[in-house]
């Protein structure tokens, strides 16, 4: 017999399974149109990210570069494409939000 936990929400739809994966948060980080990383030990689990930007629309021209995120297990590396040639290049700001499953 199998144990563990079980929500229902007040239709009868299970909303949390105890197979599920729940992410564990372990930082959160701002990003403010500059290269960048954060050293954090990463190991025990599965890594994963999520971008927030500040706002959706930077500049009527939509020259806009968003950052490049990559993730491993010692920490977060962010990056930005080149604006080169692009008279009104925005960088996208926000903010990053890190941990493991």
């Amino acid at each position: 017999m199998t144990a563990g936990l079980q929500i229902w929400n007040a239709a009868g739809q299970l909303v949390l399974d105890g197979t599920h994966r729940i992410g564990r948060v372990m930082g959160i980080a701002r990003i403010s149109g500059a290269p960048g990383s954060i050293q954090v030990d990463l190991s025990n689990g599965t890594p994963f990210w999520s971008f927030q930007p500040d706002r959706l629309f930077f500049h009527i021209s939509q020259e806009t570069a968003p950052p490049i995120i990559t993730i491993d297990s010692s920490g977060v590396y962010w990056t930005y494409s080149s604006g080169s040639g692009l008279p009104y290049i925005q960088y996208v700001q926000g903010t990053i939000i890190y941990g493991v499953f």
